[in-house]
């Protein structure tokens, strides 16, 4: 872990991108290009006669936070109603650059200077473009999405906004980035202008692509066997089967069934073989795989071979109509191991689930690095799935450095696509805005991303006491959780059971008494009213730790402060309950996964 005084310049180097010679003709690479001159405008903003409302939205939110931050509004104007004024600078928005040549993933972009009076920002697809836009306001305005909301907005005033030229041209390391569990409008804003997009679909899916209401009746032979018996779902949404993947015809018919769902969907990039959300194999699948006893390294039955048999076949069978179609599917339980009989297509994405925060364990690592190279040398691109839970954990579970350690590894060694159940807490302050940005790029600077995010957030007075409380509990997760008989119960799960709160065994008073110190600090040493409006936001979203750990430590372990009473810590207690029903109309501070209402009884004392 990083150690060492935090550096206070704010305009610290946190984005790391290619810089390449220029694809429309000769770059211009002169003096700074002025957009807005005290308040007043020196460009307009071109879009394509017919843009689509995505690419006509892009162009609103460039001209909005140029204003914001300049007091000059750039004009938007279609091409055939673009001014002839060649005084004004020329910002054009190119969905379709140069398609046949951009040799891009449809998320990257450029954005190029081919002379004193043009700016192109493009890409091949419309996704890019709307990237670029915000890839050229953090770059060149200096705004940040450091959370949801106005308030987690940064928009530095430039009255006169000059840029230096010089081409820019990015992609994703990651190919699909998304989180699940982000709540309300304000949070899926926020990671969209992070440049969170989820394209491929893997998610359980069997039972849709064969509905049991209609294939009960017309071939019950798709369904599996249990004890010599068939097994007939009794509706659409029982998940507790899987098909037979031997059935003469399930091959065919899967891929007649997904013809039609893309000659339904032409905008679909993918679709999901994701096995149902239970076990229950087919028992002639099993035999046809080998011996009853035959058990992958989780001790399921393992039926890859005869999974990815029939994965492969209807691959092959779709992309001959549709040869850029994805098929993602879930590596777990039955089908956590790759197959040893087959390989795997190269449309077909399997995503290995497991919460990498438990590779801070050095025996876990290697077993999940081997098992991720295992299945690099079956299938050519990989995906992640993780479990980075914000919510419900009761103190703050960051591993800034652990993770981007991971996904720098993921990314050399064939993983193109991440997925994490996320659920987020925002008192985790830079957690999931780091793993966006890293998704982007492994191989950005953590501190450097964690430094821009403190100095914007609370400000250069407060900053170093904010990153002390994070690098706190980030020492908490990576080193003492380890050691405990928590982590030790969870070494064999897909997931660390967030459930249990007997990880809090580790946690003491001082950690507390600490923390509260420093965030209080934090908050005094603010210089603005947004800085302070955050910091009062991460002091708010501690107190439900606060009240978590003490109530916890004081009626559950017993452990208790001198002069303390038993009606303290059952106030304390109160106040979690209180603090999540305040939380629950808040943008920000809204707990996706509430413990009171999952049902997560060792949570509830």
């Amino acid at each position: 872990m990083r150690r060492g005084p935090l550096s206070l310049s704010l305009f610290s180097v946190v984005l790391i991108l290619v810089f390449e010679s220029l694809l429309l003709g000769r770059a211009f690479c002169g003096q700074s290009v002025r957009l807005v001159e005290m308040g007043q405008p020196k460009a307009v903003i071109i879009i394509p006669s017919d843009a689509s409302q995505q690419i006509k939205s892009a162009a609103v939110i460039l001209s909005k936070y140029i204003k914001i931050s300049t007091g000059g509004y750039l004009s938007i104007f279609m091409e055939p109603e673009m001014a002839k004024d060649e005084s004004k600078v020329k910002i054009w928005l190119k969905p379709n650059l140069n398609k046949g040549q951009l040799n891009l993933d449809e998320d990257g972009f450029v954005i190029s200077f081919p002379d004193r009076n043009d700016i192109v920002i493009g890409s091949r697809t419309e996704w890019g473009t709307e990237f670029a836009i915000y890839e050229f306001l953090e770059r060149y305005v200096g705004v940040r999405w450091l959370m949801p909301g106005p308030d987690g907005e940064h928009v530095p005033s430039h009255p006169t906004l000059d840029i230096l030229p010089g081409e820019v041209r990015a992609e994703p390391a990651f190919i699909f980035r998304e989180f699940s569990g982000l709540k309300g409008e304000p949070q899926v804003t926020w990671a969209r202008r992070n440049r969170m997009r989820g394209r491929i679909q893997f998610h359980h899916n069997l039972y849709r692509l064969f509905p049991p209401e209609t294939y009960v009746k017309t071939h019950p032979e798709y369904f599996p066997l249990r004890n010599g018996k068939p097994y007939l779902p009794s509706s659409n949404n029982d998940q507790s089967w899987q098909p037979c993947f031997s059935a003469h015809g399930i091959v065919q018919e899967a891929v007649r069934n997904i013809l039609d769902y893309f000659a339904q969907h032409p905008e679909a990039t993918s679709y999901s073989l994701g096995i149902n959300d239970s076990g229950n194999f087919c028992e002639k699948d099993q035999d046809r795989n080998g011996p009853k006893n035959d058990k992958n390294l989780l001790g399921y039955r393992d039926f890859s071979n005869p999974y990815f048999r029939w994965a492969n076949g209807v691959a092959e069978g779709v992309l001959k109509e549709y040869p850029d179609k994805w098929f993602g599917c879930l590596a777990y339980q039955e089908v956590a191991q790759p197959p040893s009989k087959v390989g795997v297509n190269p449309r077909i994405i399997p995503y290995m689930t497991y919460d990498r925060m438990k590779w801070v364990d050095p025996q876990i690592r290697a077993e999940g690095e081997g098992l991720t190279e295992a299945w690099k040398s079956k299938s050519p691109v990989l995906g992640w799935y993780d479990y980075i839970y914000g919510t419900p954990y009761l103190v703050p579970r960051v591993y800034f450095h652990e993770m981007a350690e991971y996904y720098r590894w993921g990314y050399r060694n064939g993983v193109r696509a991440m997925y994490a159940e996320a659920y987020p807490n925002w008192g985790e302050g830079p957690k999931l805005y780091l793993a966006l940005k890293l998704q982007w790029n492994p191989d950005l600077n953590v501190d450097n991303l964690l430094r821009d995010w403190y100095l914007i957030a609370v400000g250069p007075n407060a900053a170093t006491d904010l990153d002390a409380y994070y690098q706190h509990w980030e020492k908490f997760w990576t080193e003492r959780v380890v050691k405990s008989n928590w982590f030790g119960r969870s070494r064999a799960d897909l997931y660390l059971a967030f459930w249990d709160p007997s990880y809090l065994d580790a946690v003491t008073y001082e950690d507390i008494s600490k923390s509260r110190k420093l965030l209080e600090s934090v908050l005094a040493k603010t210089q603005t009213p947004k800085q302070r409006v955050r910091a009062e936001l991460l002091l708010r979203a501690f107190e439900y730790y606060e009240a978590s750990v003490i109530s916890y430590l004081g009626l559950v372990r017993g452990i208790r402060e001198m002069g303390r009473t038993r009606e303290y810590y059952e106030s304390m207690n109160r106040k979690r309950y209180d603090l999540l029903n305040q939380f629950e109309n808040d943008p920000v501070l809204v707990h996706p996964l509430r413990f009171d209402k999952q049902k997560y009884n060792r949570l509830v004392w």
